[in-house]
């Protein structure tokens, strides 16, 4: 079995040396998310959402932070089951303010949600057009230089970021003058 495995090793590289070699190309992913209007759009409005969304926090963190100094002044007045009573209830709010970060801010929470549904359509836009150029181009692979594949060099001649970014603007105005 080990055998057949190294002999289907050997096939796929002289095939491969065989074959017309392939041609790399890589864009810049993070580039084309900020020139691309779309992308500012979209960055834009989850902006203002997230904004509200810590101001709110924050209220609730300044309430929490009042109420404690509040229960601080009073502490040494109050029976122990008006302490007990308070300190209950500052529990509480501490609790619904960990619990509405973690529901907007946490892993899995509304932001990330949120920013994967808007930004989903952009994502599969720029991979068509990336798709576009590489064939029109004659690349056979893409990498992407602001992802986790190390790209440790790249000559400018075969970066594709801008050409993607054309494609993008030019497949928006063509289809905004349909």
């Amino acid at each position: 079995m080990k055998n057949v495995a190294v002999l289907a090793g050997l096939l796929l590289c002289v095939a491969a040396a065989s074959a017309q070699s392939p041609r790399l190309a890589y864009v810049d992913s993070e580039k084309i998310l900020t020139d691309l209007p779309e992308a500012q759009q979209v960055q834009k409005e989850l902006e203002t959402t997230v904004k509200g969304w810590q101001e709110e926090l924050q209220r609730l963190s300044d309430e929490f932070q009042k109420a404690v100094e509040e229960y601080q002044k009073k502490e040494a007045v109050l029976s122990a089951s008006a302490r007990e009573t308070q300190q209950k209830a500052l529990a509480d709010m501490r609790q619904k303010a960990q619990d509405y970060q973690m529901k907007k801010f946490g892993q899995g929470g509304e932001m990330q949600e949120l920013r994967e549904r808007r930004f989903s359509p952009i994502r599969e836009k720029i991979l068509k057009a990336i798709e576009t150029v590489a064939k029109d181009e004659g690349f056979s692979f893409v990498f992407d230089r602001a992802s986790d594949v190390v790209l440790l060099y790249a000559d400018t001649k075969f970066d594709l970021t801008y050409k993607v970014l054309d494609e993008l603007k030019r497949g928006s105005a063509s289809a905004k003058s349909k």
